[in-house]
């Protein structure tokens, strides 16, 4: 390991200190209760959802409506959305007839705010803790990762977050962590030189935007880094961001699935469909008629502090299906992006951004976002060259025009010098639209 010497003494501080840690009988007792959980269990699932309807039917007053003689099924319970949570979060909490919690270590969290203002959520270390460590125990199990090792983090970070720090669950790691590459911060470029191709690495993981700007700095730099598995999250991953990323790293990248409000819920097989977690976090996805699309909706089982029940999530994904590549749950072949991310025409219509999307894959843009803030108009920002960019812009927008012409659909606007826009939380959506939606059916087919 060739780090800067103040690294190279830290990073093997760590190790020691986590390999002291292992033998401890804390770390002992929380890795044989994730073990015990980790196998999935639908019958440990089932007894999960009927604990928690008859806790929030009996114990949250949103639910108070639902009480009768006879249990309601998970059909009985309203969808809730993010708006819901957040303007009614007390009457979601559990508490007995006297308005006291259920005794534990309770602590608060707040969502990034992606589709709108952030949401304040209630859980417990046992619960919302035990869950993120059982999923990434079954992501660690599947992709082959070493019992211990080296993670380069590159999540959404808090200001103040450490470049090097232990982490024990659900295996202990020493977690690298970076910010999205700046080439014009240094403290960020810093980093990088100091850490990227010096520090061994078992595991990339962060948020898909920012491992294919990682991708692309040791693609340009020349550097190799070959980890065992490359996990992308929090963000959609185009296709070209996927190829650039498996070039530059030689291994798969598996896209994770999680939501603030419901936690992990969902990661790719080897034939890149998301298998969702049913034991722990319950999905429906329905389309309409005639639709193959569908939202998904989720249940967190083991959300009975704050009842989380059939939350509508913004996100969306073709119908279930069946997989035989031997991983279980529900099945459905991978997000095709947000409820909220439709664009509006010229005319006044909503237009589908999934062929747009894909067509600005297939162009190879790797890193680009969608901006909407006037009717008919689309702002196309995008990272590296620019005329490659803008190249595709014009070929795309000859074939909107073709097919739309003067009065309808959307065109597109070049901004190579702009801006990428972040959510509250650092989180980068491939679609931020800022007006409100009219009324009528969504169309698609215009490329």
């Amino acid at each position: 390991m060739n780090l800067p010497s103040d690294l190279a003494h830290a990073s093997e501080r760590l190790r020691e200190r986590i390999t002291r840690k292992a033998s401890s009988r804390w770390f002992l007792e929380k890795r044989r209760e994730i073990e015990d959980l980790a196998p999935y269990d639908p019958d440990r699932g089932r007894e999960r959802l009927d604990h928690l309807l008859a806790t929030a039917v009996d114990r949250a007053p949103y639910y108070s409506a639902l009480r009768s003689d006879e249990r309601p099924g998970l059909r009985h319970f309203p969808r809730v959305h993010k708006s819901d949570l957040r303007e009614r979060f007390l009457d979601f909490v559990t508490r007995d007839a006297t308005g006291r919690m259920s005794p534990g270590a309770f602590f608060l969290s707040q969502t990034s705010g992606s589709t709108g203002q952030p949401v304040t959520l209630l859980s417990t270390a046992e619960t919302g803790g035990l869950l993120t460590n059982v999923i990434r125990e079954r992501l660690s199990a599947f992709l082959g990762l070493p019992d211990t090792g080296t993670v380069l983090n590159l999540g959404l970070l808090f200001p103040g977050t450490r470049l090097l720090e232990p982490v024990m669950l659900p295996r202990p790691y020493v977690k690298c962590n970076l910010r999205g590459y700046d080439p014009d911060d240094p403290d960020i470029v810093a980093d990088y030189e100091a850490v990227v191709g010096r520090l061994p690495v078992d595991q990339i993981t962060g948020t898909s935007s920012r491992v294919i700007a990682l991708a692309r700095y040791c693609l340009q730099s020349g550097i190799a880094l070959r980890p065992r598995a490359v996990v992308a999250t929090y963000e959609q991953m185009p296709d070209s961001g996927r190829r650039l990323a498996e070039e530059a790293f030689g291994c798969p990248v598996t896209m994770l699935y999680a939501t603030a409000e419901t936690g992990y819920a969902a990661f790719e097989c080897g034939r890149r469909r998301l298998h969702f977690q049913d034991d722990f976090v319950l999905p429906e996805i329905e389309p309409a008629d005639g639709q193959d699309v569908g939202e998904i909706v989720l249940t967190s089982l083991v959300s009975t502090p704050m009842p989380v029940i059939r939350y509508v999530t913004g996100d969306l994904a073709p119908r279930p299906i069946a997989c035989d590549c031997g991983l279980p749950g529900t099945v459905t072949e991978g997000l095709v992006g947000r409820a909220r991310s439709s664009l509006v025409g010229r005319d006044g219509a909503l237009y589908s951004p999934y062929a747009l999307l894909a067509a600005l894959a297939a162009a190879g843009l790797p890193d680009y976002q969608i901006v909407q803030d006037e009717p008919g108009t689309l702002d196309l920002v995008t990272a590296g060259p620019a005329e490659p960019a803008a190249a595709c812009v014009r070929d795309l927008n000859t074939r909107l025009a073709a097919h739309f012409g003067p009065r309808q659909g959307f065109r597109l606007r070049h901004r190579p010098h702009q801006e990428f826009r972040f959510t509250p939380g650092g989180k980068r959506n491939p679609v931020v639209q800022h007006l409100p939606f009219p009324d009528g059916p969504e169309r698609s087919g215009y490329l």
